[in-house]
């Protein structure tokens, strides 16, 4: 990619994503009256408002600003790591399907999350939606890591997935005490068994490839060692803002579980986007091939094949 093409992909990127910070805001602009119906609350049910909720904001400084806010800390990132790995059709795919489609997904949970605990409550806010951005950035990693030591993505997601469900766990569970060990040892078990396949999943031959690009012997072994426990860093990390321990701030209530199940769906929504458009890898990863180093077959191969039948006979 020469540096015109890179100017170009960056400044479409940058209209695609500034374009949600001006919805955010001009909707933050109406009258509050308006906005109060475009909230969705758990005891009056209304469609659109599954939609609406995620883009209305109760108020500037503590609730709208932050999410814009966040949404840059994980979109541009997202955008900037598909693009170098040749994957913006499917920053595309993810951008609107988190947009348009995870709004209802979110707001669908969470109504039958209140019907289950018997609450009543109101929901807003873009924050679900930054979650699962997060968790398409978490996927993006997983395809660096795919990239450069051929690592199985589904193991590795799924292991994501089961590491931010232990830490939600351990962070928020308030039932009794055999239950939240219970739940957990089986969430560590899960995550366990998936990291253990990831890390199996590790193509040697491309792990050396990339330790020979790095001329100090003992730098190259550590940072290659280092790439795939920086995966779970980043997801306990992320988990600092997206898992706060204090859900009420100011006049706002943190609706956790909805940050929650944003990130894990934004790591498992990736996931199934990113494998139709590349069916070769599956490929790749059952049978260790390159598609890319196959050598095509030429005449002079078919020649020298037929010398050799000739040969046998």
């Amino acid at each position: 990619m020469n540096t015109k093409q890179l100017s170009s992909h960056c400044l479409e990127g940058a209209l695609t994503i500034c374009l949600i910070p001006v919805i955010l805001f001009s909707i933050f602009c109406l009258p509050s009256d308006i906005r109060e119906l475009l909230v969705l609350r758990s005891d009056s049910l209304n469609v659109l408002a599954f939609f609406t909720c995620h883009f209305v904001h109760e108020d500037f400084a503590n609730h709208l600003l932050p999410n814009i806010l966040a949404y840059f800390v994980a979109v541009v990132p997202l955008y900037w790591f598909l693009l170098r790995l040749n994957e913006k059709k499917l920053f595309y795919k993810l951008f609107f399907f988190n947009c348009l489609v995870m709004p209802f997904i979110l707001s669908l949970i969470w109504i039958e999350a209140c019907a289950f605990w018997n609450i009543q409550t109101r929901s807003l806010g873009f924050s679900g939606i930054n979650s699962a951005f997060l968790g398409a950035l978490i996927f993006a990693y997983v395809l660096l890591l795919h990239e450069r030591l051929r690592v199985n993505t589904s193991y590795a997601s799924l292991s994501a997935m089961f590491f931010a469900a232990l830490i939600f766990t351990l962070t928020y569970s308030t039932l009794i005490i055999i239950a939240t060990t219970t739940i957990a040892a089986i969430l560590l078990t899960a995550f366990i068994t998936f990291a253990y396949k990831t890390a199996k999943s590790i193509d040697l031959q491309s792990k050396n490839k990339l330790q020979e690009k790095i001329k100090n012997p003992k730098i190259a072994a550590a940072s290659v060692n280092l790439l795939l426990p920086f995966l779970y860093l980043l997801i306990f990390l992320f988990s600092l803002g997206i898992f706060p321990t204090q859900i009420i701030q100011g006049n706002i209530t943190i609706n956790v579980f909805i940050h929650y199940t944003g990130f894990v769906f934004g790591i498992g929504a990736a996931q199934l986007m990113w494998q139709p458009q590349k069916p070769h890898r599956k490929l790749d990863d059952a049978f260790g091939v390159d598609k890319d180093k196959v050598k095509p077959f030429t005449e002079e191969d078919r020649g020298e094949k037929s010398k050799r039948i000739m040969c046998n006979r």
